[in-house]
């Protein structure tokens, strides 16, 4: 009898830790799109600012646009200066890419376009803050699906 009073107990705490898990299970995941993750792009979901990965200056990250309604987005926090960015795609589909940088304080802007699959441009960043930037196809405002679009960028700015 004790020993099932004590396994009881035991399934008991289990069930409640598993319960207490669950709850604490960030908010992330339950507001993420239900998009699966591509195996070549470790960062997904990243569709939406809230869910945008931290980037560091100076490091190549690679991630890709797996369909014509996906947006990458990444973030990184800089003081005044310059960003340098670069950014080519991994393979012969090249796509429409387009990239936006944008200051935390003004989520809008033009965007710069990849042309033959490459693209380096410098910007001004002129507040401190969370810049952010968006990666996406042009697609992504039609209906026509597209081949997934592997990616590499580079971002080099003043921390």
């Amino acid at each position: 009898m004790k020993k099932v009073v004590a396994s009881l107990l035991s399934l008991s705490l289990v069930l409640t830790a598993s319960v207490s898990a669950l709850a604490a299970e960030p908010a992330k995941s339950l507001k993420a799109p239900q998009k699966a993750a591509s195996a070549s792009d470790s960062y997904e979901p990243n569709d939406e600012p809230a869910f945008a990965s931290f980037v560091n200056s100076n490091v190549s990250y690679s991630a890709e646009i797996g369909h014509n309604k996906d947006f990458d987005w990444f973030k990184f926090y800089a003081k005044p200066g310059k960003l340098n960015f670069a950014i080519s795609s991994l393979t012969s589909e090249k796509g429409n890419l387009r990239v936006g940088v944008f200051h935390e304080s003004k989520m809008s802007g033009s965007p710069h376009f990849v042309e033959n699959g490459k693209l380096s441009f410098t910007q001004d960043l002129t507040k401190e803050g969370i810049y952010y930037i968006m990666i996406y196809d042009y697609s992504a405002f039609d209906s026509k699906p597209i081949k997934p679009i592997p990616y590499a960028f580079k971002a080099i700015y003043n921390q």
